[in-house]
Parts: structure tokens; C-alpha cells; sequence
């Protein structure tokens, strides 16, 4: 069942419990308003009774003639009269039904009593004369209240009927205008496929109600996702490209080793040429995942930590990897401010961007000393590091964090070109600003200004 049916069926079972008990309830007081009008109209006709048989010599004849035009008036009821010992000594019927005797004490003792006796209805009345006291009892069939409650029921009915009918055509007709719009949207969704997920659907400005909201957080799953695809498609792109070369290598080297038998001389140079090739590719693949986790998360973890130890373990790390290294670090500009230091960040990322920047001055400096400086700047945060290597040419500093970017003079030290491209990415999750200063010959300077309040970046 279709949701605007299924709205349509709900609305007007809704409908016709409102209307049942509205109609219930008016017809269960209108039944109670004829039944009570008639009750009075039975006891009035027999106090007229009592009056025309009782009073007859004590009324003056203009206050009788009176009494009598009501009393003939009276046609169909039934009036009795009964004496204290509940001898019936008047009856105006040819009915034959039989009071009992204790309906009759109680109507003497409340003075007036009504009840229905086989769809008659019954109304009795106290009367106390000169001549004795009597029960004076009036009945009669509601023949036309019956009928008013009849006719009422039916138009209920027919009513209630066509109140659901048109309670069910009108609210699919407003069903169908409702989610004409959701109709459009799902037309739309289904024409993205994984070749076009840049595309959005179409927000109305001019209403902010549900459907704008769930088009909004369509467009933000869009996003995400497009995002995602796009990281493992470069993931895929940039693992293809780079492995093919030391796939190469190694290929190449596995045919030559195994075209003939060698001295275990050979062997182990060519096994010492697959295992820095096998590093190559554990290194680039590092990257790719490191960079591939950095495109498509949205909640990167951060934790509060001090900058200065952070520094410590890096250079730590590197000196393990590289004990010709020499890296001095500086904290004298900074060490009466240790407020500075304490930053809120991603420790395993930025240890990662920081040291790929001490890795390259290292690699593009031949092990010259490297100096790493932490000073503040208009009450941020800094980070300094200096080299005195080869420098970077002014016509290539604005490509050296593209992705697999390798300059060509430099393409004999090892390297694949994501290790910048890396930092960079981790630098801007974190609004950390780099600025990138060189000379041919003289050596390269990168600062690193950190935002004036660390703290989480919005995803």
C-alpha cells in the first residue's frame, strides 16, 4: 500500500471515530430530551385529569371550562385513577395492563414517579382532595418521539457515510499534493549514480519545512559520500601509479636473479635491492592510507597535549632512523610562556606532518644542521625550521605540496612526492598556517603559525 493511501485510509477511520461519537452523543441526548419532554407531557395530562374529575365543584365554571378544553385535548393517553388501597376507580383506556401495587406506594411517597413498562412509558402523580387521596397514573407510546429518533438515526447514518466518502477523497486528493514533492525528489535521487555524485538536489529556499530538511541532510550524505568514492578512487589512481616503478624493480630484479645461478654475493645485493624497494612501497602505501583517512573522516579524534614534548619524540624518532642527523631545538623565545605550548590537536597526525617537514630539510640538506625554533607571534604560537640545503627554485615553491610532485633535478634522492602533500592536508585540518621561504643554495626556512585558540576544527 502506497503512503498516501495508507494516510488516506487513517485519516478517515479518524473521521468516522470523530464523527460516530458525535453523532452518538448527539443522538443519546436528543433521545434523552424526548424521553424527559415526555414525561412531562404524561404527568401534566394527568394532573389535568385530576383537576377535570376532582375539582369539578370547587373551580368556578370560566376556571373549569379551562380545565376541560386541556382535558379533551388529551386523546391518546391513558389515564387511571387509584384510591389509598390501590382499587383502580377510574380508567380512560381499553389497554390491559396491570400497575403493581409498589409502583403506586412509591409514587404516593415521592409525589411524582415516571418508568416505561414494555416501550410504554408511564407517569404518575400524587394527588390529595376533600373527597380522598389518589394516584392519578397517565401512560402513553412515544409514537412520534419514536419516529423523530428513527428519522435522526438514518440521517446519521446516510450522513456519516457520506462524510467518510468525501473524508477519504479529499485527503488522498491533498496526499497526492503533498508528496508530489517527495515524488520529484525521489525522481531526482534516482538519477545519481556513482558517475555523477557531485550533483545536489534542489533545496526550496522559500519553505523550511521537513522536506527541505531531509533534502539538506540528502545533500550532506551526498557529500560524504562523494567524498569517500573520491578518496579510494584516488587511493586506487595514486597506488597504481606510484607501485608501478618499484613493482618494476622488483620484477626486474627477481628475472635477472633467477635467469642463472649466482654467488651468495649477488644474492644479497640483489636481496638488499628488493628490500629497499619493498620499503618504497610500504612507505608510499603508509601515505596513501594516512592521506586517503584524512580526505573521507569527518571525526578526527583530538586530545589536549604540550607541543615542546611532541617535538621531543620526533626528533627521538628520526635520530633512531638516522643517527648522522643533527637537529637542534630552540625553546628559549618561549620557555617563560609554557601556556603557549599546551595545544589542542590530532598528536599522532601532527607528529607525522611536523616530522615529514624534519625528514625532508634532512634528506635535502645531506645531514647539515637543522635548527627548530618555538617563538610567539602576536600571542600565537610558532614553529620554526630551518635548513641549509640545496633550497627550493621561487618558480617551483608553489608546487612542492602537490601531490607526487618530484622536481626534476632532484629526482636522485629517494622520494615519491606525498610526504608535503601529506603535511599540508594536516596542517589545514588544523587552520595551522604555513609559510615556505627558500634559496638556491642557501636553504629553506618553513614557519608554522598556529591558530590563536586551539581548538577542534569544524567538520
Amino acid at each position: 500500500m502506497i503512503l498516501r493511501l495508507k494516510l488516506a485510509w487513517n485519516s478517515t477511520f479518524i473521521v468516522a471515530l470523530i464523527l460516530s461519537l458525535s453523532f452518538l452523543g448527539t443522538y443519546l441526548m436528543f433521545k434523552q430530551h424526548i424521553t424527559t419532554s415526555f414525561y412531562k407531557r404524561l404527568q401534566t395530562s394527568a394532573l389535568t385529569a385530576a383537576f377535570f374529575h376532582l375539582e369539578k365543584d370547587e373551580l368556578n365554571a370560566q376556571k373549569y371550562e379551562v380545565i376541560e378544553k386541556k382535558y379533551q385535548e388529551i386523546h391518546r393517553e391513558s389515564i387511571r385513577f387509584f384510591d389509598k388501597e390501590n382499587r383502580m376507580v377510574f380508567e380512560f383506556d381499553t389497554l390491559h395492563y396491570k400497575i403493581d401495587p409498589s409502583i403506586l406506594n412509591r409514587i404516593r411517597e415521592n409525589k411524582t414517579f415516571h418508568f416505561t413498562k414494555h416501550e410504554r412509558q408511564f407517569a404518575g402523580i400524587f394527588y390529595q382532595d376533600n373527597e380522598g387521596d389518589y394516584v392519578v397514573l397517565a401512560s402513553d407510546v412515544d409514537k412520534d418521539g419514536i419516529k423523530q429518533l428513527s428519522m435522526l438515526k438514518l440521517y446519521f447514518v446516510i450522513f456519516l457515510v457520506i462524510g467518510l466518502v468525501l473524508s477519504f477523497l479529499l485527503t488522498l486528493l491533498l496526499a497526492k499534493k503533498t508528496f508530489r514533492p517527495f515524488a520529484m525528489l525521489i525522481q531526482n535521487v534516482s538519477t545519481i549514480s556513482a558517475n555523477n555524485l557531485h550533483e545536489r538536489l534542489i533545496i526550496n529556499s522559500a519553505e523550511k519545512d521537513e522536506l527541505s530538511e531531509l533534502t539538506q541532510a540528502f545533500n550532506h550524505f551526498l557529500e560524504r559520500l562523494e567524498k569517500g568514492v573520491k578518496s579510494q578512487h584516488n587511493f586506487l589512481k595514486h597506488a597504481s601509479h606510484e607501485l608501478k616503478t618499484p613493482l618494476a624493480s622488483i620484477i626486474g630484479h627477481l628475472e635477472v636473479t633467477l635467469s642463472r645461478p649466482r654467488e651468495n654475493t649477488e644474492y644479497r645485493e640483489k636481496m638488499q635491492a628488493l628490500y629497499t624497494d619493498a620499503l618504497h612501497i610500504k612507505s608510499i602505501l603508509e601515505g596513501l592510507l594516512v592521506l586517503s583517512g584524512l580526505e573521507s573522516s569527518h571525526n578526527t579524534p583530538f586530545s589536549s597535549f604540550r607541543l615542546d614534548e611532541l617535538l621531543w619524540d620526533i626528533l627521538e624518532k628520526i635520530s633512531m632512523n638516522n643517527p648522522d642527523a643533527i637537529m637542534q631545538l630552540n625553546l628559549q623565545d618561549i620557555e617563560n610562556k609554557p601556556e603557549l605550548l599546551e595545544i589542542y590537536a590530532n598528536r599522532d597526525l601532527l607528529m607525522i606532518a611536523i616530522g615529514n617537514l624534519i625528514d625532508n630539510a634532512l634528506k635535502f640538506s645531506h645531514n647539515q644542521p637543522i635548527d627548530i625554533s618555538l617563538n610567539e607571534h602576536e600571542g600565537r604560537l610558532c614553529i620554526a625550521i630551518a635548513d641549509q640545503g640545496i633550497g627550493i627554485e621561487e618558480s617551483e615553491l608553489n608546487n612542492i605540496f602537490n601531490l607526487f610532485y618530484r622536481s626534476a633535478k632532484n629526482m636522485a634522492i629517494p622520494g615519491h612526492g606525498i610526504g608535503l602533500h601529506l603535511s599540508k592536508q594536516i596542517f589545514d585540518l588544523h587552520r595551522i598556517e604555513m609559510e615556505v621561504h627558500s634559496s638556491v643554495g642557501k636553504g629553506t626556512y618553513i614557519n608554522l603559525l598556529f591558530p590563536e585558540i586551539s581548538s577542534p576544527p569544524k567538520n
